[in-house]
């Protein structure tokens, strides 16, 4: 069936609503946020004049940087003495997840999801991404923090600019769970990981970074250099669905799981110790009140 038939709005059409709506807005500041990370020559100047731009994103990154999470020493008054206190790749972070989270604000909850759960579960896929990586590959792993923070954006997507159908969708499920993708490609002829890379090229995200948006659910898909990356969103994304879930869906196949977990390298063993780290980081985060 064509999509347009499905819910009068084509992917197209849906990319060209996001243009024009409130998702737009974070637009500029995690384009040049992804800039920074994947420019080796940029320097804490370019952030400082990044964060410059954008005064309440300055605010909250202090608000965060002034948290006991952090727990400096005496107040931080500015941007700089944050850089200073946490570092640039943290302060990259901070802002890369600040700047996100405001997409995630606002709706009503239902039974088996909230826009709240979504988040928890965006964040929650960052983290074990990138602790695989630096872990477990010695990397810093910056795109992975950003693709996992970033791998369903298509579902807020759907959630904010169509949301009538988003919401029955998702109350269907909670009666007879499925795949999202099926769930989403039965509603609106095309899912949440199409939304996703729509935007991303739309955004010029980095290659590596649309393809694992794209491919999260197929990393067979992706290009052959990119499948270590999209590989570990697939694994970080069916570990911590278990945990922060947001819609009834299937648990993964597990002996897929375990394939690509031998594909990169993992030991199947390490990972439960991964995602336990994750879990008390994201209980730390919440007891902060740091979560959006």
């Amino acid at each position: 069936m064509d999509d347009a038939k499905k819910t009068g709005v084509s992917l197209g059409g849906l990319l060209e609503l996001v243009e024009a709506s409130t998702i737009a807005s974070v637009k500029g500041t995690v384009g040049g946020i992804l800039t920074l990370i994947n420019d080796p020559a940029a320097s804490s100047s370019d952030l400082l004049q990044l964060i410059q731009l954008d005064p309440p994103l300055a605010a909250k990154i202090l608000r965060v940087t002034n948290s006991s999470y952090y727990s400096p020493s005496q107040t931080i008054g500015d941007i700089h003495q944050a850089l200073i206190w946490i570092g640039l790749d943290t302060l990259k972070e901070i802002i890369l997840t600040q700047k996100m989270s405001e997409l995630y604000c606002g709706g009503t909850p239902i039974d088996g999801y909230s826009r709240l759960q979504l988040w928890r579960n965006s964040l929650a896929v960052a983290l074990l991404a990138k602790n695989i990586y630096s872990r477990e590959f010695g990397e810093k792993g910056d795109n992975a923090y950003a693709a996992g923070l970033m791998h369903d954006i298509g579902v807020i997507v759907e959630d904010q600019l169509l949301h009538q159908e988003f919401i029955q969708m998702v109350q269907a499920m909670e009666n007879k769970p499925q795949a999202l993708s099926d769930g989403e490609t039965s509603v609106f002829g095309y899912d949440h990981c199409l939304v996703g890379k729509g935007l991303a090229e739309n955004w010029n995200f980095p290659v590596e970074l649309m393809e694992s948006i794209a491919f999260h659910h197929k990393p067979e898909s992706a290009k052959e250099e990119h499948r270590l990356l999209v590989k570990t969103i697939f694994i970080a994304d069916a570990l911590m669905f278990e945990h922060y879930g947001y819609v009834a869906t299937p648990p993964p196949d597990r002996d897929i799981l375990q394939r690509y977990v031998s594909d990169i390298g993992l030991q199947w063993d390490a990972l439960p110790a991964l995602v336990d780290l994750v879990r008390e980081e994201m209980v730390k985060i919440e007891q902060k009140g740091l979560i959006a």
